[in-house]
């Protein structure tokens, strides 16, 4: 008997709203559960990850959140986190666009050094990317691991896991979204009948998330038409969104809205990466929901080749469009990004016209929490179903403003001296070095004439190499290897440096070089500054920023104030003047006055609190752990649940740290089967399993941990393959006798010293005890032949055996739809087809009834495919 050894670390997220970070072992497997931070990547708060990423075997990353992977790149490249990640497309591309634009505006404000845009590239390229649906097994430590990812909603490419292994099935599901978005599904928990998919009831464990406990959220038109609302006030309207994910969500709807509405004034994107962010989006449409594909289908239009919304990527870009205007900024949190910036530098908030419009909750001690907490309190208690309105803010904020200002005066006159020093120095160290090779290619021009060629442009950087490693000089100095007597020294001084080039030639002529045939426009890369590691850009200050292209596929679509269409850059140039020009990172204390009107809509894409519960009951995990929530939502969801009748009584609610082992002890018996056996069974398909009816009894024998499966020898008239009858005197039953041999010679070979009428009773003894053996050995082969005659009983009692489940509405539209077959309910739940057949499920037994007439060709067609939802056996 087996039973897999299973614990549960909460890293992070846990008894709070903090990033989500869990460690899940299965036996010798250790599995991270997303590796999140916030934007305020403080190292303090990788503590518990730090301590085990050495030892992780596999990471499961389940949103391009930073809340969900922040820290993946940092735990890359200084954790020590060597395990293979996993992640759908969407999740890797957005993910990495997250980070490059928390970068960016870290880098903006303040001397960032935590990480850089190199550790993202080396992290996110190391991810293996999985499709929805796509059976994966782990190797290595967690070799007999299956995962398997499914659509969450909430965001692209969002997901769930399942984590399989034997008889075990666990299921991690955080940030899910039972509702529909505009350009998403909603998740594959819950169908449309309010049931779960089999693949996903009754897991060993589910682990899912806390944080919309104590939220019930109004309809999703309700909250639409509050947001489009709000924008038609007078002043400007302010929504501080992410850089990826949910940013989607705005875009598309408010595009569609001011398409529709043909609404003069700006709509603005602005974030570090918005071109690259509308790019990928457009190449991700088989990630999103139905509605976007069918216009898609419909128009032959990408919808996120957007009309109406305006791109950009610089502060400044907001000068262009005076007066009202809504704008999309990052960060949720508003403590780094645009957001941020608009808010605070643009006299945005000290205008009582303007609008700040919150969609998401930020975490405690945010910018962003301390304004929705002070709407909350100026709109005081909604009833559950009523959009909060609009509240009007008078406060003074002291705030922490870092900002990067312009060197002046001494400050701009000493850096720029240091740089002319700088500079001056490796303009002297590549002459030195260009000196020293042209020497070198001189000599071994001479040297090697006879003996082959030499191309002196691919052995440079073995040349520089030498170079660097012996000493160099600034003159050209005498050989003295090459002495031509005492009074003559052989020199090799030219009067002009030339280095012949000779072509090289091998077995089939001269050789190729792939480089010299290659257009300029595939080797010459668009260089706006000095190149930096892995193909980006550097300024004077050593900022490194992501270099535009120049391809015709990075071309997007914006239209003009009338929606007319026209072409851009889809990496428009991030090298602006004003970086290249010498800064400095400065921080201080100021009083912000905030007067401006602020609004919170929920539109993050979560599941509420009921619909939370609906799905926990249609899935009814057997275990249940509660994550990422406040200690106070966490316990009052974990009460919530255990009221409920059909809910599992083993609820878990660990804090940051806690150990939990949630392994459960199962009567599970791994054999192996003959092939002559394997070949002789029937399998029948049952979801994600194979099914066979066998007939067997399983023995551990005395003194092993082995179980061992007796067969039937004949099932009716045929032999079975792989099976023999065990018959008194013959074949194992001779095993007994044959252990029992060697023991009576050793004990006659330690008594040959004895005298003679001592081994003649040693002898009758020894006569004695082999009687009674082959008495036992005939008693042992009875029973055995006993058990084969009770298993060929059963075996030739079978009745087929129907395996699975089904339900009537799922039935009705899921396969009677595409057969064609008309089918409705009448009556207490009989599902009548095509008006002649009819089948109903008696509740109490599960049984299927199917009732009509045997002269119907219908009849046979509803039962055909009746049978095909089940396993027979």
């Amino acid at each position: 008997m087996e039973s897999n050894y299973i614990r549960f670390t909460a890293l992070s997220g846990a008894k709070s709203e903090s990033a989500l970070c869990y460690l899940l072992e299965i036996d010798e497997a250790k599995i991270l559960l997303d590796c999140g931070w916030n934007d305020a990547f403080d190292v303090e708060d990788l503590k518990q990850l730090k301590r085990v990423a050495k030892d992780v075997d596999a990471c499961l990353l389940s949103h391009a959140t930073l809340h969900h992977l922040g820290a993946f790149a940092y735990a890359k490249s200084y954790l020590g986190l060597r395990a293979q990640t996993y992640a759908t497309f969407p999740v890797m591309d957005m993910g990495r666009l997250s980070l490059y634009d928390s970068w960016q505006s870290k880098r903006a404000t303040e001397d960032f050094t935590t990480f850089n845009l190199e550790d993202i590239d080396q992290a996110f390229e190391s991810i293996t990317c999985l499709r929805y649906q796509q059976p994966t097994e782990l190797v290595g430590k967690c070799k007999g691991i299956t995962i398997t990812a499914s659509s969450a909603g909430h965001t692209v490419g969002g997901t769930i896991w399942k984590i399989s292994k034997d008889t075990e099935s666990i299921l991690y599901a955080v940030d899910y979204n039972h509702r529909k978005d505009k350009h998403l599904d909603g998740t594959i928990l819950l169908q449309t009948d309010g049931s779960a998919p089999q693949e996903f009831q009754r897991p060993s464990l589910m682990i899912t998330d806390a944080f919309n406990a104590q939220q019930i959220q109004p309809s999703r038109l309700s909250r639409d038409k509050a947001l489009l609302a709000t924008l038609n006030s007078n002043g400007s309207v302010l929504l501080p969104t992410d850089s990826s994910t949910r940013v989607l969500e705005l875009a598309y709807m408010l595009d569609s809205y001011w398409m529709a509405c043909r609404i003069r004034y700006p709509l603005i994107l602005l974030t570090n990466f918005s071109y690259r962010t509308a790019h990928f989006a457009t190449s991700m449409m088989e990630w999103m929901g139905d509605t976007v594909s069918s216009q898609l289908t419909e128009t032959r239009e990408n919808p996120f080749q957007f009309k109406y919304l305006r791109l950009c990527q610089r502060l400044s870009d907001l000068d262009k469009y005076p007066g009202p205007k809504v704008v999309l900024a990052s960060n949720i949190s508003m403590e780094t990004g645009f957001a941020r910036e608009v808010f605070l530098k643009m006299d945005w908030s000290n205008n009582p016209q303007n609008t700040l419009i919150l969609t998401e909750r930020a975490l405690p001690g945010e910018l962003a929490r301390y304004l929705y907490d002070e709407w909350k309190q100026g709109v005081g208690e909604l009833s559950p179903k009523e959009v909060g309105g609009e509240v009007q803010l008078d406060n003074v904020l002291r705030l922490k403003v870092d900002k990067k200002v312009l060197l002046e005066g001494q400050e701009l006159a000493d850096f720029m001296a240091a740089q002319e020093a700088r500079l001056e120095r490796e303009r002297a160290d590549a002459a030195l070095l260009e000196r020293n090779r042209r020497t070198l290619l001189e000599e071994e021009s001479d040297s090697d004439e006879d003996e082959g060629s030499i191309d002196g442009d691919s052995n440079l950087a073995d040349i520089d190499m030498l170079l660097t490693k012996s000493g160099s000089h600034d003159v050209y100095m005498k050989d003295a290897t090459k002495s031509g007597g005492f009074f003559k020294q052989t020199q090799s001084y030219r009067m002009f440096p030339y280095v012949e080039r000779r072509k090289k030639i091998d077995d089939y002529g001269e050789s190729i070089v792939v480089e010299h045939f290659l257009s300029a426009s595939s080797t010459a890369p668009l260089e706006s500054g000095r190149s930096g590691p892995n193909g980006k850009d550097v300024d004077s200050n050593g900022d490194s920023r992501m270099r535009g292209g120049d391809d015709q596929d990075d071309a997007t679509m914006m239209g003009d104030e009338n929606g007319d269409v026209k072409d851009t850059l889809m990496d428009p140039d991030m090298i602006h003047p004003e970086d290249s020009l010498p800064s400095k990172y400065v921080s201080s204390q100021e009083d912000i006055a905030v007067r401006c009107k602020v609004r919170y809509v929920d539109l993050e894409g979560r599941a509420d609190e009921s619909a939370m519960k609906t799905i926990l009951q249609a899935i009814a995990p057997r275990k249940l752990i509660l994550v990422h929530g406040t200690e106070r939502g966490t316990n009052a969801l974990c009460e919530t649940y255990l009221e409920l009748s059909d809910m599992t009584r083993e609820i878990y609610t660990p804090g940051v740290g806690e150990i939990l082992n949630v392994s459960e002890v199962t009567n599970m018996y791994k054999i192996n089967l003959t092939d002559a056996l394997l070949s002789s069974l029937t399998f029948s398909r049952l979801g994600e399993y194979d099914l066979a009816y066998l007939v067997g009894q399983v023995q551990i024998p005395a003194g092993s941990t082995a179980p061992v499966l007796s067969m039937p020898a004949v099932i009716g008239n045929q032999e079975v393959p792989g099976t023999k009858r065990l018959t008194a005197g013959t074949g194992d039953a001779m095993i007994v006798e044959e252990q029992g041999a060697p023991g009576s010679q050793q004990q006659q070979q330690q008594q040959g010293h004895l005298e003679q009428n001592t081994t003649a009773l040693s002898a009758a003894a020894a006569d004695s005890v082999s009687a009674t053996s082959m008495d036992t050995t005939a008693l042992i082969a009875q029973q055995q032949q006993l058990q084969q005659q009770q298993l060929e009983m059963l075996a030739r009692e079978h009745q087929p055996v129907f395996v699975g489940d089904i339900r009537l509405t799922e039935f009705k539209n899921r396969v009677l739809r595409q057969a064609g077959i008309e089918a409705e309910f009448m009556g207490e739940g009989v599902l009548v087809c095509n008006g002649v057949v009819a089948v109903r499920k008696v509740e109490e037994t599960g049984q299927i009834l199917l009732e009509g007439s045997p002269m119907s060709n219908d009849y046979y067609e509803v039962r055909r495919l009746l049978y095909s939802q089940f396993a027979l056996l």
